[in-house]
């Protein structure tokens, strides 16, 4: 789901002038939103090549959602290091990206326009994470809840220091059939080598996702996961954060970020609460 999302991708790989030390070595294209702010992009470039860095930070997070981690809480705060990679690599239209302080985190796709300020692309990527026994015994007696696959276009606009970002998103992988739409504002503000950046976006998720992964039905229901039904809703997220660089190859980032929930949502008992809480620092190495 999207709070495990943040936490799964920061723990595997679940904020432009930090970069003009590094722009000779790292060429821009235009791609997800969380790492083009942190670059301080101000257009698309779809050249050929790629970059790759690794590094290490240290997360803290309360999510409102069961399972996630296994035993959580209401408001109860997770710490955990974590590996993160940063990587892109584009040939031709095709390309392949990886951001692990994303919101998105890994997406395929191809990109089939860019325009003076703006780029098109098709993108896929999975959006929400299995929930099973197998991930959590919290989830046990419950039916298993697959994660997905979506595929739809991808629209970025820049406009001096602005990005714009819009997702339509479908399921393709015959999991929930259901439909996500996103639209994120992000900005950029340099101060010495300093670049600030701050982020805000809503996501609709149509009541097909919803349904699938939170509402309980009467099958599965219990005295701990009474029967309930979730209808389509919207998520907020805002997020605040840093990007310098140490030196030519060093990269120092840290962010904080809140996702808030709907109201609806918790009508789900897989729902804990209705807002979750990132704060997170990395260095990294650039190849």
């Amino acid at each position: 789901m999207w709070i495990k999302r943040i936490r799964t991708g920061l723990l595997l790989t679940i904020c432009g002038g930090a970069w003009l030390l590094l722009s000779a070595a790292l060429p821009v294209a235009a791609g997800d939103l969380s790492s083009e702010i942190r670059k301080g992009a101000s257009g698309p470039d779809n050249h050929n090549g790629g970059y790759f860095e690794v590094g290490l930070g240290m997360v803290s997070y309360t999510t409102p959602i069961v399972g996630m981690p296994e035993g959580n809480t209401k408001g109860e705060v997770h710490t955990e290091g974590f590996l993160d990679i940063n990587a892109r690599y584009q040939y031709g239209c095709l390309f392949a990206e990886l951001f692990s302080q994303s919101l998105e985190q890994f997406t395929l796709g191809c990109n089939f326009y860019n325009g003076e300020n703006w780029s098109l692309d098709w993108v896929g990527l999975a959006e929400h994470d299995e929930m099973s026994e197998e991930e959590s015994d919290d989830y046990r007696g419950l039916k298993k809840r697959r994660g997905d696959f979506m595929s739809g276009p991808r629209a970025t606009a820049y406009f001096g220091n602005y990005i714009v970002q819009l997702h339509a998103l479908t399921d393709i992988s015959n999991t929930h059939h259901g439909e996500l739409y996103s639209l994120k504002l992000a900005r950029h503000w340099q101060y010495r080598n300093w670049t600030v950046h701050g982020i805000v976006g809503a996501t609709y998720r149509s009541r097909q996702v919803n349904d699938y992964y939170f509402s309980i039905d009467e099958s599965e229901a219990s005295e701990k996961y009474p029967h309930s039904n979730v209808p389509a809703g919207m998520a907020y997220v805002a997020e605040l954060g840093v990007t310098y660089p140490l030196n030519e190859k060093w990269v120092f980032r840290s962010f904080i970020r809140r996702l808030d929930l709907e109201s609806a949502a918790l009508r789900s008992p897989l729902i804990l609460d209705d807002h979750g809480e990132t704060v997170a620092t990395s260095i990294s190495y650039v190849f």
